[in-house]
């Protein structure tokens, strides 16, 4: 996926400097059932859907300080109840990583997290399923706009995380209680390149 290069209000997902980037759309897979981190989820999970947004549209682009992912999906139309809607850019930290595990202990994975409703993005650390780690969110930003049934949420942070090459997605639909590691997650990796 190309990084445009660009300058503007980047942060605001309305913002019309997005028009000029491409989108690429990126099939999405529930995280696996066998792979969550307790009994209990496993067994009251094992006969509803969930990970449910099949595909996300993913914009990048730079301002030379600061990457911004742009990702797009459908709402689901039901009202949440407990739980939000949610989208997190997803980071190798050490070269690589399972996305369908969301990580595990030898290559956790660092996700920049927005939630709806939430003041702020959250920094993760994700080592598995439902097994995410909060570190420092100084530098993130996160915005979101909920317009003709699609999300628009950019999520930023420091230009220089590009150099890790990489970029994945995971999408919550709160209105089906999707939380933690009941997500749906990009299939493989998009590799992030300079224009």
């Amino acid at each position: 996926m190309k990084v445009a290069k660009l300058a503007g209000k980047l942060a605001d997902p309305a913002s019309a400097e997005w028009g000029a980037v491409a989108p690429v759309e990126i099939p999405l897979a529930p995280v696996a059932l066998e792979v969550q981190p307790t009994e209990y989820i496993r067994e009251a999970w094992k006969d509803r859907d969930y990970g449910q947004t099949a595909q996300a549209a993913v914009k990048a682009a730079s301002d030379g300080d600061r990457l911004y992912i742009r990702v797009e999906w459908a709402d689901d139309p039901k009202p949440n109840r407990e739980f939000q809607d949610a989208v997190s850019a997803i980071f190798p930290t050490n070269g690589s990583g399972v996305l369908a595990t969301l990580g595990d202990d030898e290559k956790p994975l660092a996700l920049w997290f927005w939630e709806n409703g939430r003041p702020g993005p959250l920094n993760l650390v994700s080592h598995g399923p439902g097994v995410f780690r909060k570190e420092d969110a100084g530098g993130l930003g996160a915005a979101g706009v909920l317009a003709d049934g699609r999300w628009s949420v950019v999520l930023s942070g420091p230009a220089g995380i590009s150099a890790r090459g990489k970029v994945a997605l995971a999408v919550w639909n709160g209105s089906n209680d999707e939380r933690a590691g009941l997500a749906a997650v990009s299939r493989e990796w998009l590799p992030l390149e300079s224009e």
